[in-house]
């Protein structure tokens, strides 16, 4: 099935394994064009190598660095042409009692998986409506539907991510120029 998308470009986060680089690898073999972001070097450019030969003519761009500051997200933003698809992920916070966590906790938590998928979603949207397609795919978590009681960092999180996410993604100035918004909710995987 041919699913239009050949030769668009992707932003995928985090890809340098697990669902990230699952979502990376899918888009190469439809014939879209990646930058992939990762904290680790040696893993995102092996990932980028076995992309390269799994789908030859599709181009592999990598940035190494912390979705989750602003360098990070400048650099990434600044090595895709143009975002025509946005893949949001990050890892999740440290599971644990929330008695024990404090003020810093809940806001690195936040920071990253909350207000920067908020930040690289703010810095794609409006210009994937000016060319009339645009696709955001947030990996979150299954415990925004069903929270898991030791993981109250994510469910608060994510659950602020998917909430932001469900008004927006209705906006007719979004939504009316092909512009979709969506969030994957994984629970366990291999």
């Amino acid at each position: 099935m041919d699913l239009g998308i050949k030769g668009k470009w992707a932003l995928v986060c985090a890809a340098s394994k697990g669902l990230g680089r699952g979502c990376a690898e899918s888009l190469a073999r439809e014939g879209v064009n990646l930058v992939i972001t990762a904290r680790g070097a040696e893993a995102l450019e092996a990932t980028a190598a076995a992309i390269r030969l799994m789908a030859p003519g599709v181009e592999v761009r990598t940035v190494v660095g912390d979705i989750a500051t602003p360098a990070g997200r400048a650099d990434a933003l600044a090595a895709c042409p143009q975002v025509d698809i946005l893949i949001n992920n990050a890892g999740g916070p440290p599971p644990g009692d929330f008695r024990q966590w404090d003020r810093d906790a809940w806001i690195a938590a936040l920071d990253a998986n909350m207000l920067t998928p908020i930040e690289l979603i703010k810095a794609t949207v409006d210009k994937m409506a000016e060319r009339g397609f645009g696709r955001v795919v947030n990996i979150t978590s299954g415990a925004v539907k069903a929270p898991i009681d030791f993981l109250g960092l994510s469910n608060g999180a994510r659950s602020g991510l998917t909430g932001f996410v469900a008004g927006l993604s209705r906006q007719p100035q979004l939504a009316g120029r092909n512009v979709t918004i969506n969030s994957l909710l994984p629970g366990s995987f291999d």
